[in-house]
Parts: C-alpha cells; structure tokens; sequence
C-alpha cells in the first residue's frame, strides 16, 4: 500500500522541521571546545562531560559531529510514531501516539502469541505465519 502523495508531504514537512530544531537547539548548545589534547586533557569538568580517551584519537570537529549525531538519534525515535501517526490518519478517523490500552487476555491468547513470536524467530515461512495469525484471530 502506498503513502498517499498528500501524507507525504506531510511527514516530509514535519522531518523537514524536526531537523531544523533540532540544528537550532544543537547550535545553541555550549559545547567544549578543544585545540589540542593536553589543554583538552588538562581541562576539568564537574558534570562529567570529558572524553580524554576520544579526545587523544578523535579530531574535536568529529567529537561536536559525534555528539550532534547521538542527540539526532535519540530524538528520532519520536519521529516514527509521528510517521504512523500521519499514515494511520489516511484510514482511521483518530489516531493517538503512545496510547495506553488495557485488556484481559486468556491464556489461550497469550499461547497464540507466543506462538507467533516463536514461529517468527525461527523464520517460518510466510504461509504457515498467516495461518497462526487466522487461528489468534479466531481465539481471540
């Protein structure tokens, strides 16, 4: 099923301002600079932000790109519920991110599932999956 074109550029507007922010914050960011290692090494630090390992083999321009990178990253994550946020509205009327839903199952569901985990992890081939899939559907 494709992404509708509309949707698209929709999650391509929001990535597009994800990155901006996050650039804006990262430029804003007061990071330690070094010039060379002994003044970087002779540096002390109270919060603990010091990488004397990394900055004896690490130019400091590939550190600030390293640290730039990990906040990316870690930032990401929001980003793809957001995607599915946006092509879930293409089919349903609401969709909410990290909703909370609570129900009781009984172990025959929960003996399904685990049969479906197990068959994935050994790579049952596809077939075989969809009718563990119609047997969970039907017990559940």
């Amino acid at each position: 099923m494709a992404i509708n074109p509309i949707t698209r550029n929709k999650i391509k507007d929001y990535l597009n301002g994800f990155i901006d922010q996050q650039l804006a914050v990262y430029s804003q960011r007061n990071l330690r600079e070094f010039h060379d290692v002994d003044s970087y090494l002779a540096a002390i630090s109270s919060d603990g932000d010091l990488k004397p390992f990394h900055a004896s083999i690490i130019p400091s321009a590939i550190m600030r790109l390293n640290r730039f990178e990990r906040s990316l990253s870690t930032g990401l994550g929001s980003t793809f519920e957001e995607c599915a946020r946006l092509i879930a509205l293409d089919h349903h009327a609401v969709a909410i991110r990290s909703y909370d839903i609570q129900a009781s199952l009984d172990q025959a569901v929960w003996a399904s599932i685990d049969l479906l985990i197990s068959n994935i992890d050994r790579n049952i081939p596809s077939i075989q999956l969809l009718k563990c899939l119609k047997n969970f559907n039907q017990s559940y």
